[in-house]
């Protein structure tokens, strides 16, 4: 047997095991599909949407992973509303860094509940609304469970909230 049989043999495999072993998921991946499995089990859905451009952006944002409650009651028509984080603090902004994106405004108890949890929120949640998909954050999953546990009470308590509102 010549040298050149196995370096075609070599060749061979890797070119059979190569594209195999790359559609494997990297550990960010996996983590990311655990989160969500996570999410899943505690009744909560992901999609991915995109924010509307802020004020203050000149490019189209791209898309964000976003976690929802679906409604309890399904209401034909909910006005949305979105809360997200702009890059600066203003006295004109809702909390601190957090401001209105659309016309509409949730009542008083709505707000109140979101002024407790946006001082807990971490960088990676860009916003907060509700609309026809339900209660939904918009989170890039940079932390772990305990933040998407801190999530998932929001959004329960947002979610409860709202339909009571909504009777």
């Amino acid at each position: 047997m010549s040298i050149w049989f196995f370096i075609m043999l070599i060749v061979a495999c890797a070119l059979v095991l190569g594209p195999i072993s790359m559609l494997r998921p990297n550990p960010a991946q996996k983590r990311k599909e655990q989160l969500r499995l996570y999410a899943s089990k505690k009744g909560l859905r992901f999609s991915m949407r995109r924010l509307p451009a802020l004020k203050t952006d000149t490019d189209q944002p791209m898309a964000t992973p976003v976690y929802y409650l679906p409604p309890q009651s399904k209401t034909l028509e909910v006005p949305e509303w979105i809360l997200m984080r702009t890059r600066y603090t203003h006295e004109g902004n809702f909390y601190s860094e957090w401001d209105w994106q659309s016309a509409v405004r949730p009542k008083g108890v709505t707000c109140d509940l979101l002024k407790t949890y946006l001082p807990r929120l971490p960088e990676s949640v860009s916003a907060i609304s509700h609309g026809g998909l339900g209660v939904c954050v918009f989170w890039s999953e940079n932390e772990g469970v305990e933040t998407l546990d801190l999530l998932i009470e929001m959004l329960s308590e947002l979610n409860q909230v709202e339909s009571t509102l909504a009777n």
